[in-house]
């Protein structure tokens, strides 16, 4: 009988918390557990949840995190803990980030006698500063004792052999879709969009993700604000207000424009139900100006939308020019001349034709726990 594979994994952020690195890690697991492997997730305390709770059917474990400068090392003695006490629970301890307060998955697993994944989730950003000072020291002692380091992309891959770490540790695994949730837009796009109370008739654009800096959504904002009288449509902007944007300053700034540009731009806070925004939209956008692998690209390429999407780590992995469209925030005419070629409607169909095929080849969920599991089982051998 062929023994059942174990994972704790490790998301600093984990719901009620918003977290685009947490919702992949949360799709990736439901299928692992389809597939049969145990499940167990691990992350902070952000503010007086149970210290043991169950989310989406996995048992969660909250642990705290220390205030200040060494704010890590009570995470560290929490983890270790914890740890120590399910020791036999689990085989494989599986961080979904690579940060300093990540890095402790190597140290740690190594003293348990168990495996140690670390997937860096987003370029330039988890490893900044590894072995730079006393704290980009430890990172980098701390982090080279992990057994395999997960690449989503192509410029994270460059970026780990750069820092000096070796090609064999490396794997690179992109991130996955639920491609049955992301699915074709249907005959429901007019019956959504009043539902929402968006305009039925029009080019529907849509920005999904956090409304921050890194996302660079007040470019979008001003972008569509030069152009959006001349360009028949509106944009959607549908997520969350950002936990660095204190007092809400970007975002309600950003909002006014609802008022500004009456009936060119609408505001979505929250929605449980992101696909139904798929559904009914005509043309996906992001401008962000860093990523690992986005997420929203994936869906609404799964959704069968045609992209337009800056060129960021990740972007150039999925899109080539027939599935999706690149451009440059820093050249703005690149951004106009890919709306002005998606208003043709054969042309989006034919995009978005692709986008959908591409992402069921290369980026299901089903596929994506495949080469997991594969991981998994290579790294218990040695």
């Amino acid at each position: 009988m062929i023994k059942k594979i174990n994972v704790y994994m490790f998301s600093y952020y984990f719901p009620p918390q918003y977290s685009g690195a947490a919702l992949q890690a949360i799709s990736l697991a439901k299928k692992l557990r389809d597939k049969g492997l145990g499940i167990t997730f691990l992350t902070v305390n952000h503010g007086g949840l149970p210290e043991t709770d169950e989310v989406e059917g996995f048992k969660v474990y909250r642990v705290l995190e220390g205030k200040g400068k060494f704010g890590e090392v009570l995470l560290w003695r929490n983890m270790w803990k914890l740890l120590w006490q399910h020791k036999i629970e689990f085989d494989i301890f599986h961080s979904h980030g690579a940060y300093l307060r990540n890095s402790f998955i190597g140290p740690l697993s190594k003293l348990l006698g168990k495996k140690s994944i670390a997937k860096v989730s987003l370029a330039h950003n988890d490893l900044y500063g590894l072995g730079t000072g006393k704290s980009g020291w430890l990172h980098k002692r701390f982090i080279s004792i992990v057994n395999r380091y997960v690449s989503i992309s192509k410029e994270i891959t460059s970026e780990l052999i750069g820092y000096g770490f070796l090609k064999k540790k490396i794997v690179e695994i992109p991130n996955g879709v639920d491609t049955d949730r992301f699915s074709r837009v249907n005959k429901e796009k007019m019956t959504l969009r009043k539902k929402y109370g968006l305009p039925e008739n029009g080019l529907m654009l849509l920005y999904v993700g956090v409304v921050d800096e890194r996302k660079n959504v007040k470019w979008l904002i001003e972008e569509w604000k030069r152009i959006s009288y001349n360009y028949q449509g509106f944009l959607v902007v549908v997520g969350p207000i950002s936990r660095e944007d204190k007092g809400m300053r970007l975002y309600n700034s950003l909002k006014a424009y609802e008022n500004k540009l009456k009936g060119k731009i609408f505001f979505i806070q929250y929605t449980d139900r992101i696909e139904d925004f798929y559904k009914m939209t005509d043309i996906f956008v992001l401008p962000s100006v860093n990523e690992g692998m986005p997420n929203v690209v994936l869906e609404a390429m799964s959704s069968g939308l045609p992209c337009l999407v800056n060129k960021v780590s990740g972007a150039e992995d999925i899109i080539n020019g027939e599935n999706g469209l690149l451009f440059d925030v820093n050249i703005p005419d690149t951004f106009i001349n890919g709306l002005l070629r998606l208003k043709d409607e054969s042309e989006r169909f034919k995009i978005g034709t692709k986008a959908r095929q591409d992402i069921v080849n290369r980026f299901s969920l089903d596929h994506i726990a495949d080469k997991y599991i594969e991981l998994y089982k290579e790294m218990l051998k040695e």
